[in-house]
């Protein structure tokens, strides 16, 4: 099987320019046997792994079982672990997420804060892809949903994806390596517990060999999908006219790159992702004309050849204001900025994450500062992520509305962002090692009922 895992990472460049692995550790057979193998392949590589739990009290004692597990499987095996206990229930119920996608996102958030740089792999294996494509399936689900778990998503590699559980278990069978079992895994209350225990078996009564049937399907979807975003994607690109798009283009092109240019354009100016009747509806405007409301305070409007989305009812004005002292009033609050030495900051102990976030090095400053709203071209790469992102981008990434987007501060210098409200400062210019002077940004924010 190792030589299996050896042929997805390299099929999928999975650990090009990588010198560390966070492996995201449950205890279970897949990622048990995930980090075995990834600290077996390490030297192969030249990478550095990391073993990361996250115990999140959700099943009382045997929670608490499986983190002692992890933690004797990383001891006996030297291999650095880090590990997190989060009481997920209650802080789901705090945010008003789900479970499911309130423990997600403080897994990954977890994940991203080991090690600036470094790759997240999660066990995801060929029956995962199964399981989530017939799941998507049952929803009605886009192509893009049956092409299922991809093997590389951002910083995340799945490097088990081409791997059968049978597989794997016979690996850690073969290996003498244990591991525990989620006792949540045979209740059948779940719907995807129900796919795996009753319709995955029916079908593999109809052909035995499903995993491997299902992947080439999932592979054949997966270029058709890939194909028809890119056309989409460039049509969308020769139709933009600055803010507007001209329709003309869109309304001859074939309805599947139709509708997929427009998902496209709601997406990118206003962060959320279209239902499909909302699509439609979109697309009978182009034809007719008219104005419609894509999601809460944010319209698009169809006018002859131009679809745009009116300025006045979508997001405030752009603005920029000059920085020449430590206290500046901006259209939508004030901001302080103040100059600290770094060695008066006790770094870890007393200077809390959100305070550290609006930290930059001073002296990395080139030229005049200004404070403003983004403009057209923004880019940006963040402290602690290894890539240069759009701000068009990373607003969608975190469906930031199109009518708040002006309203986000930002403080840049004559090369570029160095900090922006909400997302930390840019990389060239974190506080580092050798940083001397710091510089602090605190915003007070004007409610809208005290702005109405």
């Amino acid at each position: 099987m190792i030589c299996k895992v050896i042929s997805t990472i390299d099929k999928y460049k999975m650990l090009e320019n990588c010198s560390c692995v966070i492996v995201a550790v449950s205890g279970g057979a897949d990622s048990v046997a995930l980090l075995s193998i990834l600290n077996c392949l390490k030297s192969r590589y030249g990478i550095r792994v990391i073993a990361a739990h996250v115990n999140h009290c959700l099943r009382g004692e045997e929670s608490d079982r499986d983190e002692s597990f992890v933690r004797d499987f990383c001891n006996k095996n030297s291999i650095e672990l880090h590990v997190l206990r989060k009481d997920i229930k209650k802080l789901a119920k705090q945010t008003g997420l789900g479970l499911e996608e309130c423990g997600r996102n403080i897994r990954y958030e977890f994940f991203n804060s080991i090690s600036y740089g470094a790759l997240v792999a999660t066990a995801h294996t060929l029956n995962d892809r199964v399981e989530t494509m017939l799941f998507n399936l049952s929803r009605g689900s886009t192509l893009r949903g049956l092409c299922s778990i991809p093997a590389v998503r951002g910083n995340i590699i799945r490097p088990l994806i081409d791997c059968s559980r049978e597989e794997i278990e016979e690996y850690c069978s073969n290996n003498k390596i244990q591991y525990v079992t989620d006792s949540t895994n045979t209740n059948t209350e779940f719907a995807r517990n129900r796919i795996r225990h009753n319709v995955v078996s029916e079908l593999k009564k109809i052909n035995p060999a499903l995993e491997a049937a299902v992947l080439r399907c999932i592979t054949s979807i997966s270029e058709d999908e890939d194909f028809l975003s890119i056309t989409a994607e460039k049509l969308v690109t020769d139709s933009q006219r600055n803010d507007t798009f001209n329709i003309n283009s869109i309304k001859n092109a074939h309805p599947s790159i139709r509708k997929r240019a427009i998902a496209q354009i709601i997406k990118d100016k206003t962060g959320k992702v279209s239902p499909k009747y909302q699509v439609e509806h979109v697309e009978s405007l182009l034809f007719t004309g008219g104005k419609t409301q894509v999601i809460t305070g944010a319209y698009l409007e169809v006018k002859g050849d131009t679809l745009s989305f009116p300025k006045d009812e979508n997001k405030g004005e752009k603005w920029c204001l000059n920085v020449t002292g430590e206290l500046l009033e901006f259209p939508y609050g004030t901001a302080r900025f103040k100059v600290v030495n770094k060695k008066d900051l006790e770094y870890t102990k007393k200077i809390n994450k959100d305070i550290l976030d609006n930290c930059f090095d001073y002296d990395r400053i080139n030229g005049k500062l200004h404070f403003r709203s983004r403009i057209e071209g923004d880019k940006v790469k963040l402290s602690g992520r290894g890539y240069t992102k759009s701000l068009r981008k990373l607003f969608n990434e975190y469906h930031v509305p199109v009518y708040e987007r002006n309203k986000i501060a930002i403080l840049a210098d004559d090369s570029g962002i160095l900090w922006i409200e909400g997302f930390g400062s840019a990389e060239r210019c974190r506080v580092y090692d050798s940083t001397k002077k710091v510089m602090i940004v605190d915003i007070g924010r004007i409610l809208d009922a005290q702005r109405c």
